[in-house]
């Protein structure tokens, strides 16, 4: 008996759902981050832009 076509492309679309959370809690954080910025921080030019560093931390964390 060969594998049957029912499981065909389910772990693809589950592993793109999951990366699909992942993004979307990622950039929860971030406008959490950036709305907590903007509260207490100083207004000057670079205070609204979002550190690549620190994106890609919160990215590694939530992983």
């Amino acid at each position: 008996m060969g594998k049957s076509m029912y499981n065909f492309g389910k772990q693809g679309k589950e592993r793109a759902r999951q990366q699909k959370q992942m993004d979307k809690a990622a950039k929860r954080i971030m406008a959490k981050q950036l709305k907590a910025n903007l509260k207490t921080g100083t207004p000057n030019a670079d205070s609204d832009i979002a550190e690549p560093g620190l994106v890609e931390e919160i990215v590694k964390n939530i992983a």
